[in-house]
């Protein structure tokens, strides 16, 4: 089974605040799915969503 992250989870993994994690939410700018009323967050994606921002930085930096 695939690990699944709640919004705490999600936050402890990232180093960051739960506030943090919501305003990303509300913004759409991280990967989660609903159950119910439930935020939840697949490790894999969010891995995913780190390395694409990674690459982002990196090609901002090669531009520059």
């Amino acid at each position: 089974m695939e690990e699944v992250f709640d919004v705490k989870e999600v936050a402890d993994y990232l180093h960051c605040s739960q506030s943090t994690i919501r305003k990303l939410l509300k913004n759409n700018q991280i990967p989660s799915f609903r159950v119910a009323y439930r935020v939840f967050f697949k490790k894999s994606l969010i891995d995913l969503w780190i390395n694409n921002q990674c690459f982002r930085s990196c090609e901002v930096m090669k531009d520059e």
